[in-house]
């Protein structure tokens, strides 16, 4: 069975609607495109998956885009405040000489 799933590109990266997809290999395969403006995924369930369960599996797809594109949002925000902490833990190795 076939169901295409719509994103607004304007509210979840294609990212992350890839990385969420890899996520649920196990029960679909998508096929994602870009078209009229949107971001659509083709998913073509594996015949383990009953027909009562898609709506289910389409919802948790839904759940996991938003989560992945919030974590990318939060990784940005933070990655300043990772890379001064990561710098301050190096220098106290002695991997990084003194000037």
């Amino acid at each position: 069975m076939n169901i295409e799933v719509t994103f607004d590109p304007f509210v979840f990266s294609l990212d992350a609607v890839k990385e969420a997809c890899y996520r649920f290999l196990d029960k679909c395969s998508p096929c994602i495109e870009l078209r009229d403006g949107k971001i659509i995924c083709q998913l073509q369930f594996d015949p383990a998956v009953t027909e009562s369960s898609i709506p289910a599996v389409i919802a948790n797809l839904r759940i996991e885009v938003l989560d992945q594109e919030l974590r990318k949002k939060l990784k940005a925000e933070t990655e300043p405040l990772r890379n001064v902490i990561l710098a301050h833990a190096f220098s106290k190795t002695g991997l990084i000489a003194d000037e």
